[in-house]
């Protein structure tokens, strides 16, 4: 059905022609953050951070939820792919132990450069096989939009496990991609392409069942997934399809934050609850998955 993926036996897509290592370090480092690749603007609003450290307040209260080791006097955080570093200062002002990893230190340097000093760059394979043979741990691991980046996926979850604790959380959140409704889409033409997909920077494209599969084989077993934005529900509707029209793509981004930003507002609760049924459902722009390891 697909040209350049295919179905693997966890139920997710991969690209059948992986770029290699070093062309996607090259493409992290002078592309994601020194050349604006993305969409909109590095320079945030006041909204936007304000929006960030939303989903961060979420993330604390899905890993509250989910743990016992709240008691702990010092809890500690690895944040793998830690970008601009605003994961790892809103934990650290909470009065966890801190550590993030990235292929690149202009994102951190350039907007929280005072977490600087628990910041490592490098590939987070050699990294992690270091902090096991000194036998660190941590209470939460986290990879917000990594995993999917990842050549060897399986080899960094293993590595996970050595240093996560064992009534740590494993926290990854991955793009839903060739999802039920990226399907449905395509199914009605209201996209006309894969326009997900992204040979130099995404070798995989996990949905909720496959993400389970994948962790379960890798020794974790799933709490819970949650589904994260409704913006890909614009595409339904040809006025803002972001798809068709580039022109609609940034209304359609500020129309979801400041519903999440309301929905929080009205119940953080309740908005957790929306999404845990949204990820339920396999819907959701992301999914975020919350695990644990057996043992």
């Amino acid at each position: 059905m697909y040209d350049k993926v295919f179905l693997n036996e966890y139920g997710f897509y991969e690209l059948k022609k992986k770029p290699s290592l070093s062309s996607m370090k090259k493409d992290f480092e002078d592309a994601y953050y020194q050349e604006s690749k993305g969409n909109y603007e590095q320079q945030y609003s006041e909204e936007e951070k304000r929006f960030f450290e939303s989903k961060y307040r979420q993330k604390k209260r899905i890993i509250e939820l989910h743990s016992h080791f709240l008691e702990k006097q010092k809890k500690s955080i690895l944040d793998i792919g830690c970008g601009e570093g605003y994961l790892l200062k809103y934990f650290y002002e909470y009065g966890y132990e801190v550590f993030g990893i990235d292929f690149s230190r202009h994102g951190i340097a350039n907007n929280n450069p005072d977490m600087l000093p628990f910041f490592c760059q490098g590939d987070c394979v050699v990294e992690l096989k270091k902090m096991a043979d000194a036998g660190k741990k941590f209470d939460v691991v986290n990879l917000d939009q990594s995993l999917d980046m990842m050549l060897e996926p399986k080899i960094v979850l293993s590595l996970c496990k050595n240093i996560l604790e064992d009534d740590g959380v494993l926290m990854i959140k991955v793009a839903n991609n060739y999802s039920v409704l990226q399907e449905y889409l395509l199914k009605t033409q209201k996209v006309d392409s894969e326009f997900w997909l992204d040979e130099e920077g995404h070798p995989y494209y996990f949905n909720k069942d496959g993400l389970i599969r994948f962790l379960a084989e890798a020794g974790y077993r799933c709490e819970n997934v949650y589904g994260e934005s409704f913006i890909d529900f614009n595409l339904l509707n040809e006025k803002t399809n972001y798809c068709r029209d580039k022109s609609v793509g940034k209304s359609c981004y500020q129309a979801r934050i400041e519903l999440e930003l309301l929905m929080e507002h009205l119940s953080e609760e309740k908005t957790l609850e929306i999404f845990r049924l949204l990820g339920e459902m396999g819907l959701g722009r992301e999914i975020m998955g919350v695990f644990k390891k057996e043992v």
